[in-house]
Protein backbone atom coordinates (compact mmCIF):
# COMPACT_ATOMS: atom_id res chain seq x y z
CA UNK A 1 0.00 0.00 0.00
CA UNK A 2 3.00 2.68 1.02
CA UNK A 3 5.10 1.53 -2.02
CA UNK A 4 1.96 2.11 -4.43
CA UNK A 5 0.89 5.22 -2.90
CA UNK A 6 4.88 6.28 -2.99
CA UNK A 7 4.84 5.59 -6.64
CA UNK A 8 1.99 7.41 -7.99
CA UNK A 9 3.44 10.33 -5.66
CA UNK A 10 6.49 9.97 -7.88
CA UNK A 11 4.43 9.90 -11.32
CA UNK A 12 2.30 12.87 -9.96
CA UNK A 13 5.68 14.93 -9.72
CA UNK A 14 7.03 13.36 -13.33
CA UNK A 15 3.82 14.59 -14.68
CA UNK A 16 4.06 17.95 -12.57
CA UNK A 17 4.95 20.64 -15.16
CA UNK A 18 8.06 21.86 -12.74
CA UNK A 19 9.26 18.29 -13.48
CA UNK A 20 8.90 18.63 -17.10
CA UNK A 21 10.46 22.33 -17.28
CA UNK A 22 13.59 21.05 -15.55
CA UNK A 23 13.70 17.75 -17.94
CA UNK A 24 13.10 20.76 -21.03
CA UNK A 25 15.74 23.02 -19.47
CA UNK A 26 18.61 20.05 -18.87
CA UNK A 27 18.33 18.84 -22.33
CA UNK A 28 18.70 22.22 -23.55
CA UNK A 29 21.96 22.96 -21.48
CA UNK A 30 23.35 19.18 -23.49
CA UNK A 31 22.60 21.06 -26.73
CA UNK A 32 24.28 24.23 -25.97
CA UNK A 33 27.63 23.65 -25.77
CA UNK A 34 28.78 26.85 -23.95
CA UNK A 35 26.39 26.37 -21.27
CA UNK A 36 27.12 22.33 -20.84
CA UNK A 37 31.17 23.02 -20.85
CA UNK A 38 30.93 26.22 -17.88
CA UNK A 39 28.51 23.32 -16.39
CA UNK A 40 31.37 20.36 -16.81
CA UNK A 41 34.09 23.28 -15.31
CA UNK A 42 31.78 23.73 -12.14
CA UNK A 43 31.29 20.45 -11.61
CA UNK A 44 35.06 19.44 -12.01
CA UNK A 45 35.47 22.47 -9.81
CA UNK A 46 33.36 21.49 -6.81
CA UNK A 47 34.51 18.38 -6.34
CA UNK A 48 38.08 19.51 -6.40
CA UNK A 49 37.21 22.21 -3.36
CA UNK A 50 35.26 18.78 -1.46
CA UNK A 51 38.21 16.64 -1.94
CA UNK A 52 40.43 19.03 -0.58
CA UNK A 53 37.83 19.63 2.06
CA UNK A 54 37.94 15.82 2.50
CA UNK A 55 41.63 15.93 2.93
CA UNK A 56 41.63 18.73 5.46
CA UNK A 57 43.57 21.10 3.09
CA UNK A 58 42.95 24.79 2.54
CA UNK A 59 40.94 26.04 -0.53
CA UNK A 60 43.25 28.48 -2.25
CA UNK A 61 42.29 32.18 -3.12
CA UNK A 62 43.07 30.92 -7.10
CA UNK A 63 40.27 28.70 -6.57
CA UNK A 64 37.98 30.35 -4.59
CA UNK A 65 38.36 33.41 -7.86
CA UNK A 66 37.89 30.74 -10.33
CA UNK A 67 34.95 29.84 -8.66
CA UNK A 68 33.30 33.41 -8.48
CA UNK A 69 34.71 33.97 -12.12
CA UNK A 70 32.97 30.40 -13.54
CA UNK A 71 29.56 31.62 -11.62
CA UNK A 72 29.79 35.16 -13.13
CA UNK A 73 29.89 33.44 -16.48
CA UNK A 74 27.33 30.77 -15.89
CA UNK A 75 25.10 33.83 -14.99
CA UNK A 76 25.47 35.56 -18.09
CA UNK A 77 24.48 32.30 -20.13
CA UNK A 78 20.57 32.39 -20.91
CA UNK A 79 20.31 28.63 -20.78
CA UNK A 80 22.18 28.10 -17.66
CA UNK A 81 19.80 30.84 -15.57
CA UNK A 82 16.77 29.23 -17.38
CA UNK A 83 17.51 25.77 -16.06
CA UNK A 84 18.62 27.55 -12.50
CA UNK A 85 15.22 28.63 -12.25
CA UNK A 86 13.69 25.70 -13.46
CA UNK A 87 15.85 23.62 -10.34
CA UNK A 88 14.45 26.25 -7.92
CA UNK A 89 11.16 25.69 -8.98
CA UNK A 90 10.76 22.29 -8.69
CA UNK A 91 13.04 22.21 -5.58
CA UNK A 92 10.32 24.60 -3.87
CA UNK A 93 7.42 21.94 -5.26
CA UNK A 94 9.64 18.92 -3.69
CA UNK A 95 10.18 21.33 -0.31
CA UNK A 96 6.49 21.63 0.09
CA UNK A 97 5.79 17.88 -0.78
CA UNK A 98 8.19 17.32 2.35
CA UNK A 99 6.67 19.93 4.55
CA UNK A 100 3.24 18.13 4.13
CA UNK A 101 4.51 14.80 4.57
CA UNK A 102 6.28 15.62 7.64
CA UNK A 103 3.68 17.95 9.00
CA UNK A 104 0.84 14.56 8.63
CA UNK A 105 3.71 12.71 9.85
CA UNK A 106 3.60 14.83 13.45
Amino acid sequence: MIKQKAAELAAAIKDSEEFKELQSARARVKLDPNAFDLLNKLQALQEEIIGLQQQGQPITQDLVESLRNLESQMQLNLTLRHMVEAQQKFESVMEEVNGILAETLN
